[in-house]
């Protein structure tokens, strides 16, 4: 598969508890760009906000990157 960027709109939650993905430069929560490869594993999964600031993503024991890429790439088609 080849690599993907896409748009998520509106917030990204995680958790037991819900909580929401926020921008720590400038507490965006809504309109996300993640970028990523489908087949490649070795390629990083990276979260941007609406600003193009980098958006940490949490640990993977509560929200696996390549899981939600793979979920937005399915949705988006």
């Amino acid at each position: 598969m080849a690599d993907v960027e896409i748009t998520i709109h509106g917030a990204i939650t995680y958790g037991v508890d819900y909580a929401t993905v926020n921008c720590p430069t400038c507490r965006a929560t809504h309109s996300h760009q993640i970028r990523g490869d489908l087949g490649d594993d070795t390629v990083p999964v990276t979260l941007t906000c609406l600003n193009g600031h980098d958006v940490p993503l949490p640990d993977a024991s509560e929200l696996d990157p390549r899981e939600l890429l793979f979920t937005v790439a399915m949705r988006a088609e």
